[in-house]
């Protein structure tokens, strides 16, 4: 984690008047309207796994920690949050999406899981991958996303700029019995500007493919709006082993790289891609 920097370390004419929380396990920023919040705990308990896995329908990933999340509330109301189990509740359950991807040892898989996971009876299918297409979900219900033009400022982001707070967190992670890796995260950072979200579901699933589906979300302070974009991406996975370097020979340490991988994927599919704004002020929803 970035170190985070005392407000005597900065130029107060640059940075809005902010407070660092820790407490009881949370840890977040207080800054203009806002209260952001993070929560980190380990991996489920057998309780807990058993719950979340009847609430689900389906056995939950290896390591699921599901009393993780990343809370963002504005003083006019507006909430929003990212789980963990929010998220597998997006994961296919039927038939069809359980043969979607198939690979050599599928079989072995069922067969390893069901006799790793405490379920009774035969296995419900599901997608064995845990994609979803989770962007987050909305605490609030008096503000609405709308459709919008406006994109996300990448150039801006890429300024240098004094990091406030910064945290990491994993959802949850699953190494699809030695077939790859899929991993649900999410990273924050705020800036003196503003703040930024990039949740990120990356699948690896060996000589298959690479599936990377992404949820960022911009705000700067001095809006009244708050961007939200998803997108989704997939390459077959002997294209990405393709583009790895060739002084780096054999090595394929790099595919389980997610930032490597996007950085040499064709880009996101615009059908998949989802631009949306929601306005902070009441007074200008209609206006979104």
């Amino acid at each position: 984690m970035a170190t985070q920097p005392s407000p005597h370390n900065l130029k107060s004419k640059d940075v809005p008047i902010f407070e660092l929380i820790k407490e009881n396990g949370i840890q977040g920023i207080k800054i203009l309207n806002w209260t952001i919040t993070s929560r980190k705990q380990p991996i489920l308990d057998s309780a807990e796994i058993t719950r979340d896995s009847a609430i689900l329908g389906i056995p939950l990933p290896e390591m699921m920690f599901g009393n993780n999340h990343l809370l963002l509330e504005h003083s006019q109301g507006f909430s929003y949050t990212f789980k963990a189990l929010d998220a597998l509740k997006r994961v296919g359950n039927s038939a069809e999406s359980a043969g979607l991807i198939s690979v050599a040892y599928a079989q072995h898989w069922t067969e390893k899981r069901d006799k790793t996971q405490d379920v009774k009876g035969v296995i419900n299918p599901f997608d064995w991958t845990y994609t979803t297409n989770y962007d987050g979900t909305q605490v609030s219900s008096n503000f609405a996303f709308h459709n919008t033009t406006k994109t996300i400022d990448i150039e801006k982001l890429k300024n240098p700029e004094p990091i406030l707070f910064y945290d990491h967190l994993v959802l949850y992670e699953d190494e699809l019995a030695d077939n790859g890796s899929a991993i649900l995260s999410v990273k924050i950072r705020v800036m003196p500007s503003g703040f930024f979200i990039l949740q990120r579901f990356f699948l690896r699933v060996d000589d298959v493919l690479f599936r990377v589906n992404d949820t960022r979300i911009y705000h700067a302070f001095d809006t009244s709006y708050l961007i939200k974009e998803y997108t989704s991406q997939e390459e077959p996975y002997i294209g990405i082993r393709k583009k790895i370097p060739t002084w780096k020979k054999d090595d394929i340490s790099l595919l389980s790289d997610p930032n490597w991988v996007v950085s040499v994927m064709p880009g996101p599919d615009p059908s998949l891609t989802r631009i949306e704004i929601v306005e902070l002020d009441p007074s200008q929803q209609t206006k979104a």
